[in-house]
């Protein structure tokens, strides 16, 4: 359940990439960068999700098939019955789901249950508040429309939106001016 969470808040992807990914996926490099790689994203998209800092999600996968014993082929399966054995099928969208339903969180004193998608969203919002550039999430995300991603980011408070200095004026001349 953790790696399930780990790799969906750490990277981004949708449930339907998640248990589509294979062992071989999760080793990737782009640009030098260890990356993620979804081999069909929505619209049968490939594309390459860098780690950086986020690499513990994978730490943590890892540990998951070192404990399930799988070296190739799907990275999430299921349990047989008892939930001691590994099974060979690929975990399926409903069940991750099912996984986040278990793990509800408190907003505002309130019990909520977490979708997939939320995750995205989530992944989207904290890295675009980090200060990652909106084109680059964009591309990790795989959205054609840059509006879908400016959509998950969402609206921004005042002090987000607060204009930066990036002029430098001196207001003495004014005097010289109004004189």
């Amino acid at each position: 359940d953790t790696a399930v969470i780990a790799l969906l808040l750490c990277t981004g992807i949708r449930e339907a990439e998640l248990v589509a990914l294979d062992v071989a996926d999760l080793r990737q490099t782009v640009g030098g960068e260890l990356a993620l790689e979804v081999k069909h994203g929505k619209g049968d998209k490939r594309r390459l999700v860098p780690y950086g800092d986020l690499d513990w999600a994978l730490a943590i996968v890892e540990t998951w098939l070192a404990a399930a014993g799988i070296q190739e082929g799907a990275v999430f399966r299921g349990f047989w019955r008892g939930g001691r054995k590994v099974r060979p099928d690929r975990l399926t969208t409903r069940a991750v789901g099912l996984i986040l339903e278990a793990y509800p969180i408190s907003i505002g004193g309130e019990l909520r249950t977490v979708k997939p998608h939320d995750c995205r969203r989530t992944y989207a919002r904290r890295l675009y508040e980090a200060g990652m550039d909106v084109v680059a999430l964009q591309q990790n995300l795989g959205h054609a429309d840059l509006k879908t991603t400016l959509h998950y980011v969402g609206a921004l408070g005042m002090d987000k939106r607060r204009a930066p200095a990036v002029y430098s004026f001196d207001l003495g001349t004014l005097a010289n001016v109004i004189a």
